[in-house]
């Protein structure tokens, strides 16, 4: 089963960290490129508007046959001079137009001046205008049309007097690019701030999957499980919590164990010299009633103990094929009559107590062979790669209301089964405690269309 980097403390954090400095350095670009494109167009207007007044308050000093040579011998990067009898705009238009006209006529002394704005494009200088005026016989290429920038050209006319206007062509340059610079400062921003996230996130995140894994092995039923104290204070107090409460678990447990041992022996040495003494009864009839409550009670108590020390052995766990442990018990089983057969062709591996899970697929093939008429055991790998164990039987299945109790101890569905079957009403609980030991779990459903199944599932390793 593969891992989300998205599922862990320390990815979302990261991500949500990231996000927010992408999120935070994209306004302020955006509120930078606003910024800085109304600073140069600002800058470049003014330069138009104050070369452009210079030259005709110059022209308006010479006498009207200098003013043409002048304007064709003014050399200017982006602005273009003539002299004519009629303007070449005469009204003013808005945007960069119309604060140019304005800018220049109040340099003028409130002179005549119309200018209108238009987005063209070509090239922002008119050398480089010149250059393709020369070279128009040329067939263009894609290249020098991917050359072309946007520019904003506004056309000028200033009145000189005496019916003559100069007029002029001017280039603002375009929108601009974002530095490269910055661009390079907010990648390298973000991957700074990610790193510190993963980094502060790791010393959160690993002491709490520390605690997570102890959390899980002791809800297995281990009882020596300690989880590492580290990471900020928050987690070192929980950690330590938890190892407490592991502490006064195990204290308990082991308590238990000890007197289950008593009880065991002590139980055992009564119902011995019950059946002793029930051997000497000379009525045989009344002999063999006296030892059946016997076996009974010896049946029961062995149960119970069973039930009690259900996943809380002391068998170390073992990575084991439990594709294996179904194919021997049902060969066991089928030694001693019972008919089981497994269906697992290939191996799953799990780490485990082998006893106790053959013990829990006992309990669950005899329950399919005594109220199914035989059992078959499936062992497969699921969607999600847990480890199933599955038993079925052909039988008649149970009523859908008593499904979530078949596992209560001492519970017997027999009215829905077979009420000539016995048994304590143990065996399904020594099942589901021995799942429940192992982080699993088992689940019970009615088949179609008849048939019992009974699933074991175990974590996947």
């Amino acid at each position: 089963m593969t891992l989300n980097p998205l599922n862990t403390l320390t990815g979302r954090l990261v991500l949500v960290t990231v996000i927010a400095v992408i999120i935070s350095y994209a306004t302020a670009f955006l509120i930078y490129a606003n910024e800085r494109g109304a600073a140069l167009r600002r800058a470049a207007e003014t330069g138009v508007v104050e070369r452009v007044a210079y030259t005709a308050e110059r022209l308006r000093t010479l006498p009207p046959g200098q003013r043409p040579v002048l304007a064709e011998g003014v050399r200017d990067f982006s602005i273009r001079y003539s002299i004519d009898a009629t303007p070449a705009v005469n009204t003013v238009g808005a945007g960069a137009g119309g604060r140019i006209a304005r800018a220049i006529a109040a340099e003028l002394d409130d002179i005549d001046v119309f200018a209108q704005s238009r987005i063209v494009e070509g090239p922002s200088h008119w050398r480089r205008e010149r250059r393709e005026l020369d070279d128009q016989r040329r067939e263009r290429s894609p290249r020098d049309e991917r050359g072309l920038r946007q520019s904003t050209e506004v056309l000028i006319a200033v009145d000189l007097g005496g019916g003559a206007w100069l007029n002029a062509r001017a280039r603002l340059p375009g929108p601009r690019p974002l530095p490269l610079s910055a661009l390079a400062g907010a990648l390298v921003t973000v991957l700074i701030v990610g790193i510190g996230a993963a980094l502060v996130s790791r010393q959160i995140g690993r002491p709490l999957a520390d605690l997570a894994t102890a959390a899980q092995a002791l809800g297995s039923g281990q009882t020596q499980v300690t989880a590492p104290v580290s990471g900020p204070a928050d987690v070192r107090r929980a950690s330590m919590a938890f190892n407490a409460m592991a502490q006064r678990l195990g204290r308990q447990l082991n308590r238990q164990r000890q007197m289950l041992w008593a009880l065991s022996h002590d139980l055992r040495t009564p119902i011995t010299a019950i059946r002793l003494r029930a051997e000497l009864v000379d009525d045989d009839a009344t002999r063999q009633r006296l030892l059946a409550s016997v076996e009974e009670m010896e049946r029961l108590t062995e149960q119970a103990l069973s039930l009690a020390r259900a996943g809380a052995s002391d068998e170390a766990r073992a990575s084991v094929d439990l594709a294996e442990i179904a194919r021997t018990l049902c060969g066991e089983l089928q030694d001693m009559g019972i008919n089981a057969t497994a269906e697992a062709p290939a191996p799953v591996i799990a780490e485990v107590r082998p006893s106790e899970i053959a013990r829990a697929l006992r309990n669950l093939a005899e329950n399919a062979a005594k109220y199914g008429g035989g059992g078959t055991m499936r062992v497969y790998r699921g969607t999600d790669g847990d480890a199933v164990l599955e038993v079925t039987d052909d039988g008649p299945g149970v009523a859908p209301e008593v499904l979530e109790r078949l596992a209560a101890p001492f519970f017997r569905a027999d009215e829905a089964r077979n009420s000539e079957t016995g048994g304590a009403g143990l065996g399904l609980a020594i099942a589901q405690a021995i799942a429940e030991a192992h982080g699993g779990r088992l689940e019970f459903s009615n088949r179609t269309p008849r048939g019992f199944s009974a699933k074991l599932t175990l974590p996947g390793k």
